[in-house]
C-alpha cells in the first residue's frame, strides 16, 4: 500500500510537470518566443544559450565548434566543423542554416524558449519513472502500463514534434498537434492518478446521477472542442501579429474570420453548460477530493471565459492570452478527473 501511495504521488508530480509545460508553452506563444531557440535540441549551436548579441557575432582569432551559429548579414550562419577563424570571415567554414532563413536574437524570447524545453525534459523524466514504477502492476493491472508506455511515446512524439515546430518556422498545423499531444498526456496520467487508488482500495469510486455524469461527459467533449477551436483562432493571431508588426492589438479581433465566431458561441455554451453542471454536482454534496474538484470546475470554467473576455474588449493584452489557455487546460483536467473518479448511480 505504501508503493501504491508513492506511485499516486509521482503520478502527482508528473501531472505538475506537465502543467507547467502547457503554462510555459502559453507563455512561449503570447510573447512570440517560439524562434528564441531557431534550432533542436541545442540553442544557436549552444547546450546553455547565449546571452548577449556579441556571442552571435563573427570574431577574427575565435574557436568555434561544428554546430555553433551565428548571424551575419541578417543570415543565420553553421559551422561545419571545429575551427579557429582567421581575419576574414571563410565561408568554406560556415553553411547558411538549411531548416528556416529566421535569423533573429532577442535575449529574453530565447531564455523563455529554452526554459520551455528544459520544462520539456522534466516532464519526459518524470514519465520515465512513472512508466518503470507503473510496471509493478504487470500482473495486477495491465491497463495502467499499458497507458504510461502510450504516455511516454507520445512524450517522445511530442519531442520530435518540438524539432518539427522549429524546423517548419512554427507552421500552424504542428502548433496545434503539439497542444493536443498534451492533452492525451494530461488525461493518461489523470487516468492512472485516479485508477491505482480505487483499484488498491485506498480510495472509491463517487457515486452521481446519471444525468449529471452525461452532462459531465458533454461538457468534457465541448472543453476539448472549445480549446481546438482556440488553437486555430490563435493560429490567425499570430499571423495578424506579425503582420502588423505586433502594433494596433485593438485591431486584431476585428481581423479575425468566422472561426472567431465559433469560438465566441461554443465559449457561451461552455459556461453555461460547466455552470449547471457545477450546480448539479454540488448538490449531491461531494467530499474530500471530490469536492475540490467540483469546486476546480466551477472556478476554472469562470476564468476562462473572463480571460476571453478581457481579451475580445481590451485587445488581446499579452499578459492574458497565456492565461486563456491555461484556464482551458485546468478546467479539461477538472473534467476529466472527475469522469474517472466517479461511477452512475444504479437508481
Amino acid at each position: 500500500m505504501i508503493r501504491d501511495k508513492r506511485f499516486v504521488r509521482w503520478a502527482t508530480v508528473t501531472l505538475i510537470a506537465l502543467y507547467l509545460v502547457v503554462i510555459a508553452g502559453a507563455v512561449v506563444r503570447a510573447t512570440g518566443s517560439g524562434m528564441g531557440c531557431p534550432d533542436w535540441p541545442r540553442c544557436f549551436g549552444y547546450y546553455i544559450p547565449p546571452t548577449d548579441p556579441f556571442q552571435l557575432e563573427f570574431h577574427p582569432q575565435q574557436e568555434y565548434h561544428k554546430g555553433i551559429m551565428i548571424i551575419r548579414n541578417d543570415t543565420l550562419w553553421r559551422a561545419t566543423s571545429d575551427f579557429t577563424s582567421t581575419a576574414d570571415f571563410n565561408r568554406s567554414n560556415w553553411e547558411k542554416y538549411p531548416k528556416h532563413d529566421y535569423a533573429e536574437f532577442v535575449w529574453w524570447q530565447t531564455w523563455v524558449e529554452y526554459v520551455n524545453r528544459l520544462l520539456g525534459a522534466l516532464s519526459g523524466l518524470c514519465m520515465l519513472v512513472l512508466a518503470l514504477l507503473s510496471l509493478r502492476y504487470w500482473k495486477t493491472d495491465r491497463t495502467i502500463v499499458y497507458a504510461l508506455i502510450l504516455a511516454f511515446a507520445m512524450i517522445l512524439f511530442v519531442s520530435w514534434l518540438g524539432a518539427i515546430v522549429v524546423a517548419t518556422n512554427l507552421k500552424p498545423w504542428s502548433i496545434t498537434l503539439h497542444m493536443l499531444s498534451a492533452l492525451i498526456m494530461i488525461a493518461v496520467v489523470l487516468f492512472v492518478q485516479s485508477r491505482v487508488p480505487i483499484k488498491t482500495g485506498l480510495a472509491n469510486y463517487f457515486t452521481i446521477h446519471k444525468r449529471s455524469r452525461l452532462l459531465l461527459g458533454a461538457a468534457l467533449v465541448l472543453t476539448l472542442s472549445q480549446t481546438i477551436f482556440g488553437t486555430r483562432v490563435r493560429q490567425q493571431i499570430d499571423t495578424i501579429k506579425v503582420n502588423m508588426g505586433g502594433l494596433s492589438r485593438d485591431t486584431w479581433i476585428s481581423q479575425l474570420d468566422n472561426g472567431y465566431v465559433l469560438h465566441m458561441l461554443t465559449a457561451g455554451i461552455t459556461l453555461l453548460l460547466n455552470t449547471l453542471l457545477f450546480y448539479w454536482l454540488w448538490k449531491q454534496k461531494p467530499t474530500g477530493v471530490m469536492k475540490w474538484l467540483t469546486l476546480g470546475i466551477g472556478l476554472a470554467v469562470w476564468a476562462e471565459y473572463g480571460a476571453g473576455v478581457l481579451m475580445h474588449n481590451f485587445g488581446i493584452p499579452a499578459f492574458v492570452q497565456p492565461l486563456h489557455l491555461v484556464f482551458a487546460v485546468v478546467l479539461f483536467g477538472f473534467q476529466f478527473a472527475y469522469l474517472m473518479r466517479t461511477k452512475t448511480a444504479l437508481n
